[in-house]
């Protein structure tokens, strides 16, 4: 271990999780979490909510926002199924999808994915940094191919 003893890097486990004292943020993760379809938020404050609802389809099916909007996004599940539901671009569809496909059992939520029980409704605190058209869908691995899809369209900001 090239100088260290045996205890030393339990020690340096020990210092960086116990005794560093907290701060404002959440432990030593940040938070505001930088994404490809824009900001996922860890304290959302009062934010407004829009909510959409899942039964075999989305409803509303689409919705718009502005860019630089921050709000809570309420994901309703009204099917009798459980969904991972997750908030994407291209690229991270693409990247979810693939993960999904390898762990078809992974039950796990990121910061712009939430998995979502029969009856339940889940949240995704989000700012919409970037304009542009992204969209929820489902990436459990055997809905990927017939989820249906909600369409959110974010709108640039409008040069004054």
């Amino acid at each position: 271990m090239s100088g260290l003893t045996r205890a030393q890097p339990l020690l340096l486990f020990v210092n960086l999780f116990f005794l560093v004292q907290p701060s404002e943020a959440h432990g030593i993760l940040p938070d505001e979490i930088p994404m490809a379809a824009g900001t996922a938020l860890r304290d959302h404050g009062n934010l407004p909510s829009r909510t959409a609802v899942f039964s075999d389809h989305w409803t509303p099916n689409a919705l718009t926002v502005d860019q630089g909007q921050a709000l809570i996004l309420a994901l309703d599940n009204a099917s009798p199924e459980w969904h991972l539901f997750a908030l994407v671009d291209d690229v991270a569809l693409r990247d979810q999808n693939l993960i999904h496909q390898l762990m078809p059992d992974l039950r796990k939520d990121y910061p712009n994915t939430r998995l979502s029980e029969p009856g339940t409704t889940v949240q995704i605190p989000w700012r919409f940094d970037m304009a542009g058209q992204y969209t929820v869908h489902c990436v459990r691995a055997d809905h990927q191919q017939h989820s249906p899809v909600l369409t959110i369209t974010v709108h640039p900001i409008s040069p004054h």
